[in-house]
């Protein structure tokens, strides 16, 4: 190999390196903290290019190849092992293995009977968007919700608690938490603090503004509790949650993401 071959043969050497980083971050279960999962058919095809370059960079450096562009390639990948060591050593403190990690894929049906009431499935971040909208004939049926308890003082006062998910748009770090109060049926207790239960109920236009929500959820931003409805719950279940039990996706009709 030839001096001037050599920044060209760098830059082709870090370009399948980048290749190698995105396909190890789709196989393994740290690619909800970078990006959000919907997004892996773009990285799929990114990889893929980038791997094609850099064979054909090898099989035909360029010319015009220099050593500062080369060494900006070396930084770039230095950057993504750095990055990939520290959301590692973050899940191990968090006690969090990557396959954990990963939301459970198995479809369910987009409507469920409970008591002879059939419900439909959707996830909070779905029915915030029907009350914001608004869409009248969407806000009276019955509807089935799954999600985290947060239990407060002013809240267990009035036999209510909000019921939450962490929303994830792009990547980790613009998470999200989107959440409804919740009213159970009348003798029901308030589920545990931080459980993960399905509500089956409808939506209550409440009379009175919110509780203060401007806390945090594990670095999260809790913000988002909607301001007019609350849920009517018929029926409350305590259920296992799948993976993180994060928000990826959004359908504006039904089958939706749940």
């Amino acid at each position: 190999m030839t001096p001037r071959k050599l920044p060209a043969t760098v830059e082709s050497l870090c370009l399948l390196g980048l290749a190698g980083f995105m396909v190890w971050l789709l196989l393994g279960g740290d690619y909800w903290m970078y990006l959000n999962p919907r997004f892996r058919a773009f990285t799929w095809a990114a990889a893929g290019a980038l791997a094609l370059l850099g064979v054909y960079g090898l099989w035909r450096p360029s010319p015009r190849a220099a050593w500062l562009r080369a060494g900006l390639y070396v930084f770039t990948l230095a950057l993504c092992v750095v990055s990939a060591l520290a959301v590692r050593e973050g899940t191990e403190k968090m006690g969090v293995e990557a396959q954990a990690m990963r939301e459970a894929q198995t479809p369910l049906e987009p409507r469920v009977k409970k008591r002879g009431v059939e419900y439909i499935r959707i996830n909070l971040g779905e029915l915030y968007d029907i009350v914001g909208k608004p869409r009248p004939e969407l806000i009276g049926l019955d509807y089935a919700v799954r999600g985290f308890v947060r239990r407060a003082p002013e809240l267990d006062a009035e036999g209510e608690f909000v019921l939450y998910r962490v929303a994830l748009y792009c990547c980790y770090a613009d998470s999200t938490a989107v959440g409804f109060r919740v009213r159970p049926a009348k003798g029901e207790k308030l589920p545990e603090n931080g459980a993960w239960v399905v509500a089956y109920g409808k939506l209550d236009r409440m009379d009175r503004p919110r509780p203060e929500t401007g806390e945090t959820l594990g670095g999260s931003a809790f913000s988002s509790v909607q301001e007019e409805y609350r849920i009517a719950a018929t029926l409350i279940e305590t259920e296992t949650p799948p993976g993180m039990g994060m928000m990826y996706e959004w359908h504006p009709e039904e089958p939706y993401a749940y």
